[in-house]
């Protein structure tokens, strides 16, 4: 078994903790973001882009829909992760 390094000293329980709330109010905005767009496309995104890839719908506002919806779609995965390694460094600290 690997030994674990100690977490730098200027990083504290408190501030992963901290952080680790952060993330999770970004991850419920993200998933406001996506529901909005779901609910008002009633497509998948991918459904979406596809639509708009082949000539369909209005360029404008789907066209800049899809991207902020794809955008929130990424942030989220990101958000999701790094607070995945927030909880993994809790547990291990």
């Amino acid at each position: 078994m690997q030994a674990t390094l100690p977490l730098p000293q200027n990083i504290s329980r408190s501030a992963l903790t901290s952080l680790r709330a952060d993330l999770s109010r970004r991850e419920s905005l993200l998933e406001a973001v996506v529901k909005r767009f779901q609910q008002k496309y009633a497509v998948s995104l991918d459904a979406l882009e596809s639509r708009l890839a082949n000539g369909e719908g209005q360029e404008h506002p789907d066209w800049e829909d899809s991207i902020e919806w794809r955008n929130a779609v990424e942030e989220l995965q990101r958000a999701s992760l790094m607070k995945s390694v927030l909880e993994w460094l809790l547990r291990k600290k």
